[in-house]
């Protein structure tokens, strides 16, 4: 796990997830924090391992799991879909890291499809992981501010743990 371990010591990756944490201090719902993006990176690695996808090493599942969020903060600036903002933010840090050309265009890609699915689209093991370790992560039947939440009926643990 060296390579994220450098995605987690690295300088803009702390920036990124600084910026998200002052872009949702007035936040009540989900954040969008290391505990979150923890949350996922596991997930993403479990769900891989359930669908015997071992061409995919534990290191990429938790690279995109630990960076598909970190454009975040710029959809708060209504910059657009953080989805695309964070692929854009994740290639130099990948690169940085030490992950190939190959595998920094799997992750990158798979962060960039995390949010939704569109019909026709081929999505990679890798992006459907992350998209469904994504919706897992939200524990919302144990959520104080579940009654003022608009998507708490589209998540998976809304009245009980599914995973």
């Amino acid at each position: 796990m060296k390579r994220v371990n450098r995605i987690l010591a690295d300088d803009d990756y702390r920036l990124y997830l600084h910026r998200n944490k002052t872009a949702e201090e007035q936040r009540s719902f989900c954040r969008h924090d290391l505990e979150h993006l923890l949350t996922v990176a596991r997930l993403t690695y479990l769900l891989l391992l359930e669908k015997e996808c071992r061409h995919l090493s534990r290191e990429i599942a938790y690279s995109a799991g630990l960076l598909h969020d970190i454009g975040r903060w710029k959809e708060y600036r209504g910059e657009g879909d953080h989805a695309a903002h964070s692929a854009a933010l994740a290639g130099p840090i990948l690169e940085r890291a030490g992950f190939t050309p190959p595998e920094r265009e799997l992750i990158v890609k798979a962060i960039a499809q995390h949010r939704r699915s569109v019909p026709g689209e081929h999505r990679s093991p890798l992006s459907e992981a992350l998209y469904r370790a994504d919706e897992l992560s939200r524990l919302c039947f144990a959520c104080d501010t579940r009654k003022e939440c608009r998507r708490l009926e589209q998540r998976p643990h809304w009245r009980e743990l599914q995973y």
